[in-house]
């Protein structure tokens, strides 16, 4: 999820060819919900049609992650690389619940 208007979406998207890869990309500005705004999660969750408890939401803003928290998603506040590497990788070993921090 990103929070770009919609009238700047079609050209983020153009200017950012990695993200064609994705199986779903989100603007807040096409979905009329940003973040820590509880539908901006929802259409995230109904979207990719998983449970909340699936996700792993990481974010620099510690009120996006705590608002991902309270709909059940996984949370993780972004600092540095460095730190926020290893609980990704914690998360893709299937350990879920000591990933978030």
């Amino acid at each position: 999820m990103w929070d770009v208007p919609a009238d700047h979406a079609d050209a983020f998207l153009a200017a950012q060819p990695w993200l064609r890869g994705l199986d779903h990309v989100a603007f807040s500005g096409k979905i009329q919900a940003a973040k820590p705004e509880p539908a901006a999660f929802h259409h995230a969750v109904t979207s990719l049609r998983v449970a909340a408890a699936d996700f792993l939401f990481v974010d620099d803003r510690e009120e996006n992650v705590r608002a991902a928290r309270v709909l059940g998603m996984n949370g993780h506040v972004f600092t540095t690389l460095d730190e926020t590497a290893p609980v990704i990788d914690l998360w893709l070993s299937g350990s879920p619940a000591s990933a978030t921090t």
